[in-house]
């Protein structure tokens, strides 16, 4: 990372105000998405109490509990500022335009430098040290809606994850950056900030799976993907998940929470997770986001106060921490249409033998157990699976929706779990890898079948399923898992 000097600057996150951040919400989107404030008097909010509401947190007149913190103004008001470069229907409404003439003295009186700065950039600011200075060099292409070259990027982000860097332009930048919507150089710039290709490790195992999935968790559907490494690894397929243990806006079940469940150790280094993965007992590992990168864990609070994701939280996912012998592999999820290229992009990049991205249950790769409507050349359908397989150096790739029903499940719809909790999950996949029948160990085969064959590790689905099944039913996976929980508090 960037060596900044030791000016630290302590962030603080009052509130954040309900009322500003549903303002947030409106605005701080991409150019056909964003809804201008008070288009009708009946709408909320409107922009007149919102500029009342940053003055009042500004002068004290709010609880801290109840004001707008430095992060919400820099997010609300980088994204007013970018929106002159939106097409006119996304640009200020009348309403909008009249809050500000009114509010205006007293927005030039009392908002502070780093805010004035970000409502007119054209008056410039002089940073208050060297972190600070690499955030606002970018923020004056930022708020022109120019883009960042790679090293930019990665520099500002670096930038971000240090303690020296006002929270206004840490929720002005990111914000920014998502309403100009990224480019594969800057996605390529928030990944390596995080955990560069520098950093990537080998490791002693013939073939190895990263898993990317949303570090937000799961708060509808079971999450398999933990599951799926152990009956992987009874395979001799090793996998790499990584996560963390709560994550907003969700907040929802994760892998970590699963484990904590089940009684591992989930505060484990890159070393002790590398002889987890080379254990042939074991054959998988977990990293948790708190161990691999501290600065990105601490700053969880942030994306409560700037309401969008940040732009990393797509980037995250195609993570790699190790690299194995012969082949690595990578199996990613998304959920907004587009990004599926980029993360793609990056592991063909990076050298993956076999990428697979999946439109699949809640952002993630899991595949839902009832196709519905097939994908078209405008929608794509849960389900929806693309990525590449490389071939004597070549990229053959591929895309298609996976209709359980091909396979033998047949559901009218994709069920949900009863409970969903952490220790929910975790008794239920216990429960499947224990041979329960159901819908439970219905999703963990087929997303480990699907999983095996479209990285062509299996050259035939009917195969892929057979060998599933096998170590399902005879309790080899759920040794593995077993072996995982009592390794991870000897390593």
């Amino acid at each position: 990372m960037a060596d900044f000097d030791s000016l630290s600057y302590t962030p603080a996150y009052p509130g954040p105000n309900d009322d500003v951040l549903e303002a947030q919400a409106r605005v701080c989107t991409g150019p056909h998405q964003t809804r201008p404030l008070g288009v009708n008097p009946s709408d909320f909010p409107q922009p007149a109490p919102i500029l009342e509401i940053v003055l009042k947190s500004i002068t004290g007149e709010l609880p801290a509990s109840d004001a707008a913190s430095a992060a919400q103004m820099g997010a609300f008001f980088a994204a007013m500022t970018l929106r002159a470069y939106f097409p006119e229907a996304t640009q200020w409404s009348p309403a909008e335009a009249a809050a500000f003439r009114k509010y205006h003295s007293a927005l030039m009186e009392q908002l502070p430098p780093e805010i004035q700065y970000l409502m007119n950039p054209e008056q410039g600011y002089v940073p208050a040290n060297a972190a600070e200075a690499v955030v606002v060099k970018a923020l004056e292409k930022i708020l022109r809606a120019k883009h960042l070259g790679y090293a930019e990027t990665r520099e500002m982000c670096e930038a971000i994850l240090s303690d020296a860097v006002n929270p206004a332009f840490k929720g002005a930048a990111l914000i920014g950056q998502r309403m100009n919507r990224e480019t594969y150089q800057e996605v390529r710039g928030y990944l390596d900030a995080f955990f560069g290709p520098e950093e990537v490790q080998p490791i002693d195992v013939a073939a190895l799976t990263h898993f990317g999935q949303p570090y937000d968790g799961a708060t509808r559907y079971f999450r398999p993907t933990l599951f799926v490494a152990a009956v992987r690894a009874a395979l001799g397929e090793a996998s790499l998940l990584h996560s963390v243990d709560a994550m907003p806006p969700k907040n929802g079940v994760t892998e970590e929470t699963i484990l904590k469940a089940l009684g591992a150790n989930t505060q484990l280094s890159l070393t002790q997770t590398a002889s987890l993965i080379t254990d042939t007992s074991v054959g998988f590992g977990y990293m948790s986001q708190r161990e691999y990168c501290r600065a990105a864990y601490d700053l969880r609070e942030l994306r409560v106060h700037i309401k969008k994701r940040p732009p990393w939280a797509a980037t995250e996912k195609a993570q790699q921490f190790f690299s194995a012998r012969e082949s690595n592999y990578m199996v990613l999820g998304y959920y907004h249409i587009g990004y599926e290229k980029p993360l793609l992009q990056l592991a063909w990049e990076r050298g993956f033998d076999a990428a697979v991205a999946v439109k699949g249950e809640e952002g993630t790769s899991h595949y839902a157990l009832r196709l519905g409507k097939p994908s078209t050349s405008d929608r794509m359908a849960v389900n929806y699976s693309q990525g590449f397989q490389r071939v004597d150096d070549a990229r053959e790739d591929f895309a298609l929706d996976i209709d359980p029903t091909v396979y033998g499940f047949e559901y009218v719809r994709s069920p949900r779990p009863e409970v969903v909790s952490a220790e929910a999950f975790a008794e239920l996949g216990m429960a499947a890898l224990s041979g329960e029948q159901g819908h439970i160990y219905d999703r963990i085969l087929l997303n480990t079948a699907m999983v095996d064959y479209l990285l062509g590790i299996c050259p035939e689905p009917a195969e892929a399923f057979a060998r599933t099944r096998a170590v399902m039913d005879s309790g080899r996976a759920l040794e593995h898992l077993r072996a995982y929980i009592r390794a991870s508090h000897r390593v």
